[in-house]
């Protein structure tokens, strides 16, 4: 029997994503055709890694009137980071007398170590000179990854370490949010200061990138007074929870019944008091010495919302 060769047919592969965390999952399609038109459909097409060994087999099941396309096949990404080189296969076949020899194809993608969002929250708009404070520091991994267990450090600006601690659980409400609380000392100087918090990366079993956020430490003089805001609906008297209080640069939240208190240096302020639904009160506060002011917001017009 008279049998007709026609070659090596034309291979290509998309691989989506190109970069991808380590351990996770990729997309690997191949495209083959034959220079001759003939009928591939049915070939199957073998996905081999850096050792020639197989991790999937595709069967070519479409064509889109040039090409066969295989299925999508979805691999999962070595754990080692770096470039990773794997071939796509055709092997060698005969179809109704016509062969067609091996051929096949590189491709390539990026295995990442784990990426870490870090976020800090919790910390005091204010703080006195040399007192102690506590902020809250979260991490995520970009995979999800549980992080119980990782070290972080907080850094002042004279990159001293000033604080440390442990990922312990997840931050409610969130997914993949590990937090810890952390107490640092601010400096004995007024200032504003830039500090860091930093997360060592680690390559023992999956690989995890470093972290690190800048975060601002504003430091104020000790406080001398305490004023205390009450925040109240100007028609129904009630008192609002939740409400903003804010004498610049010192913040706070209206309890239950509606008061907060703040404690301030000597000074003249603007008193701002802004809550959901209300127009924001303002007014000018001399404080010697503790103070006590009112605050009656008025509801927003009905639809005002809709135009912010």
């Amino acid at each position: 029997m008279l049998r007709e060769t026609h070659g090596r047919p034309t291979c290509t592969v998309e691989v989506a994503p190109n970069e991808v965390d380590a351990g996770a999952e990729l997309t690997v399609t191949g495209r083959v055709s034959c220079p001759h038109g003939c009928d591939l459909s049915g070939c199957g097409v073998s996905i081999r890694d850096q050792d020639d060994a197989e991790l999937a087999r595709a069967e070519l099941t479409a064509f889109d009137g040039e090409v066969y396309l295989t299925n999508a096949v979805v691999l999962r990404a070595p754990l080692n980071e770096g470039q990773h080189i794997y071939r796509a296969v055709l092997a060698a076949h005969e179809t109704d007398g016509v062969s067609h020899d091996e051929t096949s194809t590189e491709f390539s993608f990026a295995a990442m170590a784990h990426a870490a969002s870090v976020n800090v929250w919790d910390l005091p708009s204010a703080v006195a000179a040399g007192d102690r404070f506590r902020l809250k520091v979260g991490i995520k991994c970009s995979a999800g990854c549980n992080l119980t267990g990782r070290k972080l450090s907080v850094f002042d600006h004279q990159g001293a370490q000033v604080g440390a601690g442990i990922l312990l659980d997840i931050w409610p409400g969130t997914g993949a949010l590990y937090f810890a609380e952390i107490e640092a000392q601010a400096p004995r100087t007024i200032g504003y200061y830039r500090w860091q918090v930093e997360s060592p990366g680690t390559d023992a079993g999956v690989p995890h990138a470093a972290g690190s956020i800048t975060f601002g430490v504003n430091v104020v003089s000790p406080p001398d007074h305490e004023v205390t805001v009450a925040a109240f609906d100007s028609e129904t008297q009630a008192p609002i929870k939740g409400a903003h209080v804010l004498l610049h640069p010192y913040r706070a939240l209206t309890d239950e019944t509606g008061v907060a208190k703040v404690k301030v240096p000597k000074g003249r302020y603007r008193l701002v008091v802004s809550g959901f639904h209300y127009i924001g009160y303002e007014n000018i506060i001399d404080v010697a010495g503790d103070v006590t002011t009112r605050a009656e917001l008025a509801t927003e017009p009905e639809g005002l919302e809709d135009y912010r």
